[in-house]
């Protein structure tokens, strides 16, 4: 199985995709619904708090503090916000919205050029130290959850993939995949209720019932 698959299918099955799209959306809402323009919030505003509300959102909906720890830790990168679940990091990236294929790692924080700069098996490229930062943990593949929306209208967006170090022009991506309802289907989170079988079909011979007799008023006592 190829990372893209393997990473989809890790982070699908422990709920990480699905608790993600949660978060996105009632994070969205919440920025919208405490700051207006008319009361002076300007873009930059909005997109500070768009990725503070929705770190917050992510450990709630990851159960990050909880008594019983899940599959799924908080795990930072040089102070970038991070989850991990098996060996799959995930930092949040905002881009703007229908952009995400345009992102510049290269231009980006030395830690999301560092991510971007991960040797990929499929696409290896030469992972170059960035003096100042810390290389990424042995072993584990950083991703990034990248998240956009829009107010008026109501527009969400929220991707899942490997950056690509760009300094060449080219594309942002080794591979991403949208979050949504046709890429996601049913949530693992869910648990299947199992119907409740009747206990006889309408072709069934019926259930002999028993009258039991009146019991006589002047002999119960």
């Amino acid at each position: 199985m190829d990372e893209k698959r393997d990473a989809w299918a890790t982070l699908r099955a422990a709920g990480f995709l699905h608790a993600a799209r949660e978060a996105h959306k009632e994070a969205t809402l919440a920025v919208f619904g405490g700051m207006s323009r008319s009361a002076g919030f300007k873009e930059r505003s909005f997109g500070t708090s768009s990725f503070d509300v929705l770190e917050s959102w992510l450990d709630r909906v990851f159960g990050i503090g909880d008594d019983e720890p899940g599959p799924i830790v908080r795990d930072d990168l040089n102070n970038s916000p991070g989850w991990r679940c098996g060996r799959y990091r995930v930092l949040l990236k905002r881009h703007h919205l229908g952009a995400v294929h345009a992102l510049r790692w290269d231009r980006d924080s030395p830690t999301k050029q560092a991510v971007a700069r991960q040797e990929f098996a499929d696409d290896p490229q030469l992972a170059l130290e960035i003096p100042g930062v810390p290389a990424d943990t042995p072993g584990i593949v950083t991703l990034v959850l990248a998240h956009s929306a829009t107010e008026e209208p109501l527009q969400l967006e929220l991707y899942l993939g490997r950056p690509r170090f760009n300094d060449d022009g080219g594309g942002a991506w080794h591979w991403v995949r949208a979050l949504d309802d046709a890429s996601l289907g049913a949530d693992p989170r869910r648990k299947l209720v199992e119907p409740t079988l009747p206990l006889w079909t309408d072709d069934a011979a019926d259930v002999v019932l028993r009258r039991r007799r009146a019991t006589s008023t002047e002999t119960a006592w």
